[in-house]
């Protein structure tokens, strides 16, 4: 019996649906909508049900598809799911349907909501296409169809201020997709192959270097120097979709003038192509790179830690507060990765410590994505009831009035801070964990900014729940039964894995030594 390609489905189900939707007679939007939810609850579904029962002894993963699609270029469509894309798949399948939900609460606000529920299932079906993607030529399609509807939904439906953020999104995406493009342009010319596979196996095999020298000798540079080039090319591409300081520039403004559910969106998922996409292609040519630009690179990385977190500090209002809270978050999975381009000489205590520095990296990806988008549900739950964007000194007292709100977002904030028995601190843990065995110095400095982001979040909690109901907040709403439906399962599955991180790790282990092999020669 044949199986159904279904990794193909869960992409062109949301992606076709959202297509029709930008043509649908507005009249209907209603009907729409509730038909959206359920093709994107639907394929959530699914999502979550191949991840749970993808085979992951296999590192191909047990659901793998395989067209020929461009002979000519040697490109094929293929799709494939192993332990670190089937955690997005899931990931995306948890935070897509909750944007969508969170969005039915500001439809008064959205003029033409058809198309902008349209916009969101395509970038649920082209996030699922960058996840399971085997190949650099079909994985950048998926990549930039989702730049699209993410630019329309800050340009049309944000706030004051939308324009200019969404170009400035779009110019800081397209510069990174162009950078990106050149590096891995000659690494496929090196190599003669766009898959990731092929690429990580000639890197295993050390014969990276010796194939840029010989095919891409032209290039009148020292191959040392050569090689560094393309890891920087790939690393700037994908480093400003995370973001990381200094290429973090489009990150504050836009995450403020989206729409709440965009902005989950955004930090939930959008920041892990990045990250995702820094695995696959960074960590083959991360040996070949020159130690001084690693060096380098780790300098800016613990800066970015330490300043994002001061900036968030800084904020009065609390979408920008945890905008730069993101940076800071997303950062220390830069210091996990880039930490893995130590050389060892063959020690075997530090090669698994690297094996727990990228364990604990995909771990951060899903506790933050989880984290990130409950944060940013709550802050749009705050701005329906008030009609306005939220400012954090201008509240108070707001425990007295919604006690299920103060106690579920005070949860996730301390998930946020790094609590033991939740999510945020397994991750956090085995990163630091292994970046003190490999690079002693960028560990002790960005410790600092665990303290300050707890400084800065525990503030927040003081000053919005506790102290004297303000006038603005006496009649201030708790959860509403829909509000608590949403959340739910998400605090649930913050004190889950908080408490049974294995029930994520079992799958993941496969594909990290998969990775750490490659990166040996």
């Amino acid at each position: 019996m044949t199986q159904l390609p279904w990794l193909s489905l869960i992409i062109w189900i949301p992606l076709i649906t959202g297509i029709l939707f930008l043509f649908f007679n507005t009249a209907k939007s209603k009907t729409a909508r509730q038909f959206g939810m359920v093709v994107s609850s639907l394929v959530s579904v699914i999502s979550t049900i191949l991840w749970a029962t993808a085979t992951t002894e296999n590192a191909l993963g047990s659901y793998a598809e395989r067209v020929t699609w461009i002979p000519t270029l040697g490109v094929d469509y293929s799709l494939s799911m192993d332990g670190l894309s089937g955690l997005m798949v899931l990931l995306t399948g948890l935070i897509m349907p909750f944007a969508y939900g969170a969005s039915m609460g500001c439809l008064k606000a959205y003029k033409n909501e058809t198309r902008y529920f349209g916009c969101l299932l395509i970038i649920q079906g082209s996030l699922l296409g960058v996840f399971t993607a085997t190949n650099f030529f079909l994985w950048f399609c998926f990549y930039e169809i989702s730049l699209v509807p993410a630019f329309f939904l800050i340009k049309i439906w944000g706030s004051a201020g939308k324009d200019r953020s969404s170009i400035r999104f779009f110019v800081y995406s397209m510069a990174g997709s162009i950078a990106l493009l050149l590096g891995f342009l000659a690494l496929a010319g090196a190599t003669g192959s766009f898959e990731f596979d092929e690429i990580a196996a000639q890197s295993s095999a050390g014969n990276l270097a010796d194939l840029i020298g010989s095919n891409l000798g032209w290039f009148d540079m020292p191959i040392g120097w050569l090689c560094a080039l393309i890891f920087l090319l790939i690393f700037v591409g994908l480093a400003v979709k995370v973001p990381w300081v200094p290429l973090h520039g489009w990150l504050p403004e836009t995450y403020d003038h989206a729409p709440s559910p965009v902005t989950m969106v955004l930090t939930g998922l959008m920041s892990k192509m990045g990250l995702y996409g820094l695995i696959r292609m960074g960590l083959p040519m991360m040996p070949y790179a020159l130690p001084k630009l690693l060096t380098s690179l780790l300098v800016l990385t613990v800066f970015g830690i330490i300043y994002s977190a001061f900036a968030a500090m800084g904020q009065r209002s609390i979408k920008r507060m945890f905008a730069y809270s993101s940076i800071n978050h997303l950062g220390y999975c830069m210091l996990g990765i880039l930490s893995l381009g130590v050389v060892t000489n063959g020690d075997m205590n530090l090669e698994i410590q690297k094996s727990s520095v990228l364990g604990g990296v995909m771990l951060q990806m899903f506790a933050h994505g989880i984290i990130a988008s409950v944060l940013f549900y709550f802050v749009n739950a705050m701005e329906n009831r008030i009609g306005r964007k939220m400012l954090i000194d201008e509240h108070g007292g707001l425990r007295k009035v919604a006690p299920l709100m103060a106690g579920t977002m005070g949860l996730a904030v301390f998930a946020s801070i790094g609590l033991p028995g939740l999510n945020g601190f397994v991750g956090e843990f085995l990163i630091f964990k292994g970046v003190f065995a490999l690079v002693p110095w960028a560990a002790c400095m960005a410790v600092a900014g665990l303290l300050i982001t707890a400084v800065f979040l525990l503030r927040f909690l003081q000053v919005v729940f506790h102290g004297q109901v303000g006038e603005s907040a006496a009649k201030f709403k708790d959860l509403s039964l829909m509000d608590t439906i949403l959340v739910s399962p998400f605090i649930v599955i913050m004190v889950i894995l908080g408490f049974f991180p294995h029930l994520l790790l079992s799958g993941l282990n496969p594909v990290i030594n998969n990775i750490i092999r490659a990166m040996q020669f």
